[in-house]
């Protein structure tokens, strides 16, 4: 697999909504709005096309379309004419100062509370499955990334996306699709908290040591090992976001 490939797959992940849902504009402007905090899709990249973001969040271009109307207006995208154009993310956009962000998140305090225990229950069984699951190719895959991630600790927001990608390659190595879109519903309203995180090379040292203990527990292919190795980083992350809340 490509390192565009992957990115595409977390992508693909994270913007897909599992569930039915009546408020489909306000989930889609969620979703685009996270994976732009996210760093999935970067300051001055492209996104797919409005048919297929219709198709990946099963909901209609129209309701792309305002979506990104919505998010074009709040300086996040642009939309570009011409036989070049496109939908890109806005390299002028401004990210709500850590003040501003803290507070949102304070607000919403016990749901990002609830979402990060949620998280402890989920990923390590997805580290698990991926140690049991995952063929050859899949764990080359998991520990080049792992590896990659490793070069970028200090680049904070290309070691963001990498990070991303990580979780999501792990969820795709399991072999349940379902486990992908569990995965982009945390990581998306875990978006707000993970701005919080200042640039800090030791944390990013700290959290792909932890991705390479993953990634050798599940090329080893022992499952008990990648669950406890996922179980620290998850908790390792949540005690910084905790902190940071206050």
């Amino acid at each position: 697999m490509s390192k565009d490939q992957s990115k595409r797959d977390s992508a693909v992940a994270l913007l897909r909504n599992p569930r039915s849902s009546s408020n489909a504009f306000e989930v889609a402007v969620e979703r685009l709005g996270s994976s732009i905090k996210m760093g999935v899709f970067a300051p001055g990249e492209q996104l797919p096309t409005e048919r297929e973001l219709s198709e990946i969040m099963s909901v209609s271009r129209t309701t792309i379309r305002e979506a990104i109307r919505v998010l074009t207006v709040q300086g996040k995208l642009e939309v570009r004419r011409g036989r070049t154009g496109g939908t890109f993310v806005s390299t002028s956009f401004k990210a709500p100062s850590a003040k501003q962000q803290q507070a949102e998140v304070q607000a919403r305090g016990t749901a990002f509370l609830e979402i990060l225990e949620y998280r402890l229950i989920v990923e390590p069984g997805i580290a698990e499955l991926a140690a049991e699951r995952a063929d050859e190719e899949m764990r080359k895959q998991v520990s080049d990334l792992a590896r990659n991630g490793a070069e970028f600790e200090d680049d904070f927001r290309n070691y963001r996306a990498l990070d991303t990608e990580f979780h999501f390659l792990l969820a795709k190595a399991t072999g349940v699709d379902r486990l992908s879109a569990i995965l982009g519903d945390i990581h998306s309203e875990l978006s707000d908290l993970m701005a919080l995180i200042p640039h800090s090379v030791d944390a990013c040292r700290h959290s792909s040591e932890q991705h390479l203990r993953i990634a050798r527990a599940i090329a080893a292919g022992k499952p008990e090992a990648a669950r406890k190795a996922m179980k620290e980083h998850v908790e390792a992350t949540a005690s910084l976001l905790k902190g940071l809340l206050g």
